[in-house]
C-alpha cells in the first residue's frame, strides 16, 4: 500500500510540474503557449500597453484573476493577447469558485477610443459560469448564458458544470464555423451562415453592434468579470 500512495503522490507531483507546457507531438502540430506559467509574457490589459499592475497575478503556475469587484472590468480589466488570430484552435484550463462568471472571448476588437468608466471589449465569448448557482436578473441562468455557450447567442449542449475543480476547454474557429468543447465533448457546433446562428444573434444584445456577425479576426481576451477565476495551459494553433 505504501508503494501504491508513494507512486500515486510521485505520478500527482509530475502531473503538477507538466503544466503550461507543450508536448514534442504539441510541438510538431503547431500549437504554442500563450502562458508559460511564469510570467505575462503575451499578454496585456485592454487599452493599456502594459499587464495590469493589480486584479491579475500569476502564482503557482496559474494565471489568476484576483478579481472581487462583482462587475464587468471592475477591478484590473480584460486582458488581451498582444497579437490577433483569425482562424486556431484554442485551448485551455480553468477553475472557478461558487458563484463565479468569467468568460474566454474571442474576435476581440478595441475601439479607437476607451469609452468613459469602462475597459470591457466586445467579443464573442466561451462563457465560464457557476451554472447551477449563479443567478441572473432573479432567475437561473438562461441556456444561452452557462458555461460553454458561445454567450447569448448559441446554447451549449451539455449538463451543468460543477465549480470548484479544473475543466478543460477549447475552442476552434475555421471560418465561419464555430466549435466549443468541454472536457474533451463538443458542446457547440455552428455556422455563422446558418438560420441557427443568425435567429441567435439576432435575439442577442450585440444585434446593433456593426460588423459584430462577420468579424473575421480579433484578440483573444481574458475576463474581468469581477469575480475569481484561474487558467493554465493555455495553448493556440493557428490554422490555415
Amino acid at each position: 500500500m505504501k508503494k501504491i500512495c508513494y507512486f500515486l503522490c510521485l505520478s500527482f507531483l509530475f502531473f503538477e510540474c507538466q503544466q503550461n507546457t507543450l508536448t514534442q507531438r504539441e510541438k510538431t502540430n503547431g500549437y504554442t503557449l500563450l502562458f508559460d506559467g511564469k510570467t505575462s509574457e503575451g499578454w496585456r490589459g485592454a487599452y493599456q500597453t502594459q499587464f495590469p499592475s493589480h486584479g491579475w497575478a500569476i502564482k503557482d503556475q496559474q494565471l489568476l484573476g484576483e478579481l472581487s469587484a462583482g462587475k464587468e472590468s471592475g477591478d484590473g480589466g480584460d486582458i488581451i493577447t498582444l497579437k490577433k488570430y483569425k482562424n486556431f484552435d484554442l485551448q485551455f484550463d480553468w477553475k472557478l469558485g461558487k458563484l463565479g462568471n468569467s468568460g474566454v472571448k474571442y474576435f476581440v476588437e478595441e475601439l479607437p477610443q476607451k469609452p468613459k468608466n469602462s475597459s470591457s471589449l466586445i467579443g464573442y465569448e466561451y462563457q465560464l459560469i457557476d451554472d447551477p448557482d449563479f443567478i441572473y436578473n432573479d432567475k437561473h441562468l438562461p441556456e444561452d448564458h452557462k458555461t460553454g455557450a458561445v454567450y447569448n447567442i448559441i446554447p451549449p449542449n451539455k449538463r451543468d458544470v460543477q465549480v470548484g475543480s479544473w475543466h478543460r476547454s477549447r475552442i476552434i474557429v475555421q471560418n465561419d464555423h464555430i466549435e466549443h468543447y468541454l472536457d474533451g465533448k463538443m458542446i457547440v457546433s455552428v455556422d455563422r451562415q446558418s438560420p441557427e446562428f443568425k435567429k441567435g444573434f439576432q435575439q442577442s444584445k450585440f444585434k446593433d453592434i456593426p460588423g459584430y456577425d462577420k468579424r473575421k479576426e480579433g484578440y483573444i481576451l481574458l475576463q474581468d468579470h469581477g469575480h475569481n477565476v484561474a487558467f493554465r495551459n493555455i495553448k493556440i494553433k493557428e490554422l490555415d
